[in-house]
């Protein structure tokens, strides 16, 4: 399989595109995930495996996946990231991007990589790593405000 048709662009129609066809989609899912939302869980396997620090430890298959996307934006209506740059290594894809939010009433933005390994051109896994996974954690902590989003955000 050559670059060209390497990944699954949509899971429900099997069709394929290139790894930067891929990651153009992913960034138009982002500057509005909420509303994007099937969108951004067409690109993933249905038994996609999603870990990241802020959450619980794995959300696996798109069920699971939903319900964790959900009470991110439950939390964080305002929640979008753009992407950096990325990079693919063989079956892997790295994208380096910035998030921001309102968090705990004031807008925080945190730098991110997703690592995604594909299998047979379909998304996995991904595993989100924060530059600096506690900086939301602390800011939510701190009022009342927080604590709201943080219960959002535990109990959707």
């Amino acid at each position: 399989m050559g670059d060209k048709d390497a990944a699954i662009l949509d899971i429900r129609t099997g069709e394929r595109g290139s790894y930067a066809d891929w990651v153009r989609l992913f960034d138009e899912v982002w500057e509005a995930p909420r509303e994007r939302l099937e969108r951004l869980l067409a690109l993933l396997s249905d038994d996609i495996v999603l870990k990241a620090p802020t959450r619980p430890p794995v959300s696996r298959g798109k069920a699971a996946g939903r319900r964790a996307f959900q009470r991110a934006f439950k939390a964080f209506p305002d929640l979008h990231a753009r992407s950096k740059r990325w990079a693919v290594s063989g079956d892997v894809l790295f994208i380096e991007m910035t998030f921001t939010a309102t968090v705990a009433g004031k807008p925080l933005s945190w730098d991110s990589v997703d690592r995604f390994i594909f299998r047979d051109g379909e998304a996995i896994e991904r595993i989100a790593f924060f530059q600096d996974s506690q900086a939301v954690l602390r800011r939510l902590r701190r009022t009342p405000a927080g604590w709201l989003q943080l219960l959002r955000l535990a109990a959707g």
